[in-house]
């Protein structure tokens, strides 16, 4: 073998053997215990807090029964309530525990509804600079009824 063949297949080696150890050192002992992800993440989860309730919550228990058959019948129904309303378990548990007020701020609403490229035809798109006036989009749009102007 070529002498210039062995010190590049012993630099190659060595490089080899370089990422082997480090990725010993990177990569967590319980990574692919369960699949492509690190096992000890699933107890990790578990010991969580349970924050969210679920948009089925709103209408189930009997409180907002109305505006979740509205909600449930309008474009908006792949959103969930707590997307806007944020984390409700606490106050699905106890209603004396009220959630932070909706964000309708026209940058909140605009995560969704600023024109993008991306987005399918029939979306509904507005331009920020010319739509609205400035105006928060819940002045003249109801989300729970986005249908309506």
């Amino acid at each position: 073998m070529q002498p210039h063949l062995k010190r590049a297949f012993t630099l190659l080696a060595i490089i080899i053997i370089a990422f082997i150890f480090v990725r010993s050192l990177a990569v967590p002992g319980s990574f692919g215990e369960y699949g492509w992800y690190r096992g000890d993440s699933v107890n990790e989860l578990r010991s969580q807090d349970i924050e969210y309730a679920g948009s089925r919550t709103c209408g189930d228990v009997g409180c907002h029964n109305t505006l979740y058959s509205i909600w449930n019948q309008s474009r908006h129904k792949t959103v969930n309530c707590e997307t806007c309303h944020g984390p409700s378990e606490k106050h699905a548990s106890n209603i004396r525990i009220m959630p932070e007020p909706a964000d309708d701020s026209r940058d909140f609403c605009g995560l969704c509804h600023y024109n993008r490229v991306a987005r399918p035809d029939g979306f509904p798109q507005v331009d920020p600079e010319t739509h609205g006036q400035n105006l928060r989009c819940a002045y003249c749009h109801n989300p729970h009824k986005p249908w309506f102007v």
